[in-house]
């Protein structure tokens, strides 16, 4: 389903917003910076009360290597796996964005988080997972940014994906309850983690980049994932330069590739996962902690009797239900709840 939003301002200052419906130039803007003038496509759907959606790649947006794709964003509502209500669905990403969602005035501490959501490396599950959390942390002074990543190109046609989602879980591989391993996904799965992994690093870089002209830390940049963008998480932390280093990490029930080596510079990691899970290994997550430990790494972690994959940010009267408030605890023991230093 295509969505069709009005424009919103062009700043001279900074990075340009994007366009999320009719196009025009602001007088202010004559010349423009290539790297962050794109204007989005209408298609792109923007939530209401976000304050501003930018491409995190530069020039159209497009990332190096998806040039030749001829597909393009769909979001739509799919009935929530275990309930019929519906949630907001994103697939056939072709430009990655981050979708910010800030503090009210004068309550930001200076932490940012860029939050990836789950699912499968084949699309976005974008509430429970992506919008719902970032507005937790606006409450928190935190300022959230919602990663859309590359993902595997799914049915173009509505009806079509329905049908591909309803047959999703004879999909995917199931884990046992003595598998210790991360699970694998198939070739077109583990193709997308590739770009995915990429766009985690660039939305890192963007935030990192225009830290301080939204008032940002650059120093205090952290990034969070569910399942696939669990895996983003690690990917992130695992391998990265100077400029895409995330200062703290949260991966939840994530879908990573490996645990060692844990890099020199590895930063505090929260973890947190169900143990009725079956999509992703428990025991995988408690190999992270083992990893992290062993470096002498600042690490949480938390294995919950119940929950099942995919609780994200969803109020299920079971165990995984408290996990927020534990992440919002170690958020502040690491110190990213208070003002920053000269802020």
């Amino acid at each position: 389903m295509d969505i069709t939003r009005s424009g919103s301002q062009l700043s001279g200052k900074g990075p340009a917003e994007h366009f999320t419906g009719n196009v025009r130039i602001d007088p202010l803007f004559e010349a423009p910076d290539p790297a962050s003038a794109q204007h989005l496509p209408s298609y792109i759907e923007r939530p209401s009360d976000a304050a501003s959606i930018f491409a995190i790649w530069p020039g159209t947006g497009v990332p190096p290597g998806s040039e030749e794709w001829t597909w393009h964003e769909q979001t739509m509502q799919v009935p929530m796996f275990g309930s019929t209500a519906p949630t907001t669905m994103v697939r056939n990403v072709v430009i990655p964005t981050v979708t910010i969602f800030k503090p009210a005035a004068g309550t930001a501490n200076g932490t940012s988080l860029i939050v990836a959501p789950g699912g499968a490396f084949r699309f976005l599950m974008m509430d429970a997972e992506g919008y719902d959390i970032a507005r937790w942390l606006t409450q928190l002074g935190v300022t959230a940014f919602v990663l859309r990543y590359r993902v595997a190109h799914m049915p173009e046609n509505d009806a079509d994906m329905l049908a591909f989602m309803q047959n999703l879980l004879n999909i995917l591989p199931h884990q046992s309850r003595t598998e210790e391993a991360p699970p694998v996904g198939d070739e077109a799965a583990e193709a997308a983690r590739t770009w995915a992994e990429e766009d985690g690093r660039q939305a890192i870089r963007f935030v990192r980049q225009h830290a301080k002209e939204w008032g940002l830390d650059p120093n205090r940049i952290g990034i969070a994932g569910f399942s696939a963008g669990g895996g983003i998480v690690m990917g992130t932390v695992m391998q990265h330069d100077a400029q895409s280093k995330p200062d703290f990490a949260a991966g939840i029930y994530p879908g990573y590739t490996t645990a060692t080596p844990v890099p020199a510079d590895a930063p505090p990691l929260f973890l947190a996962i169900a143990d009725d899970d079956i999509l992703v290994a428990p025991i995988s997550a408690a190999r992270l902690y083992e990893a992290w430990h062993k470096a002498d790494k600042p690490v949480e972690l938390h294995i919950f009797a119940k929950g099942y994959h995919g609780f994200g940010m969803k109020k299920q009267n079971l165990p995984t239900d408290q996990w927020i408030e534990l992440f919002k605890n170690w958020l502040a023991a690491q110190g990213y709840l208070s003002p920053a230093a000269g802020g």
